[in-house]
């Protein structure tokens, strides 16, 4: 299993818990009315599916992805029942340090072993459709398509004794955000979201033309 994906197993399997309770929260509510805004604010994970490498110049390029950590929040305009608008910001971060070896030709070609660290932050800013399924139960499952800009950046240093690199890349590109998850309600005015949604981000040094991105986030929505 990719290192991405065993990261977010314990994400998936809080959602599969809390689908699991969802049953036994259920009961009947007695309105038919919905809030015109809601507002989410959680903790979020962010993996990216394949190997790929970071891009940080002409002729620069680290092997890592744009994995982390970090939170989403939310808001919600409702005009009906079922449909809303959702503007949408999150931020995932990532540092990772290690010891391996790095080449570089400066011009002369040099090849050495020593530490080096990788930064990575990827902050979306995204809008559009959010569908809910209400019912009759505390359960509501919701689906969305969003789309807006991500700003995505790497900055790779090695201050070493043979080769010092302070290397940075940063862009802003078209993203997307596909998905759903579910709003659980434990009072009137609060509920408890999960959502995962698969969050492109059209990165121009990706020989692919986009970083396929999975978003897992948790949190609590007020109505």
């Amino acid at each position: 299993m990719p290192q991405t994906m065993e990261k977010l197993v314990p994400f998936l399997s809080v959602i599969v818990l809390m689908c699991a309770s969802a049953s036994a929260l259920a009961q009947a509510t007695t309105s038919n009315e919905h809030p015109k805004f809601e507002f989410f604010a959680g903790y979020s994970a962010l993996g990216e599916t394949g190997s790929r490498v970071i891009s940080l110049g002409p002729n620069a390029s680290v092997g890592g992805d744009y994995e982390g950590q970090g939170f989403e929040t939310s808001i919600i305009r409702n005009f009906s029942k079922r449909f809303g608008i959702k503007g949408d910001f999150s931020a995932h971060f990532n540092n990772e340090s290690s010891r391996g070896s790095i080449a570089a030709c400066t011009p002369v070609c040099t090849t050495v072993t020593q530490d080096f660290q990788l930064k990575t932050r990827v902050y979306n800013f995204l809008a559009g459709p959010e569908f809910k399924a209400r019912n009759s139960t505390r359960f509501t499952p919701l689906v969305y398509a969003l789309a807006g800009v991500a700003h995505t950046s790497a900055t790779f240093t090695s201050p070493g004794p043979t080769l010092n690199l302070f290397l940075k890349n940063s862009e802003n590109s078209f993203a997307m955000a596909l998905g759903g998850g579910f709003d659980i309600r434990g009072t009137k005015r609060v509920s408890f979201r999960a959502t995962m949604d698969y969050n492109p981000v059209f990165i121009n040094d990706s020989s692919t033309g986009t970083r396929d991105l999975v978003r897992i986030s948790l949190g609590v929505l007020i109505h």
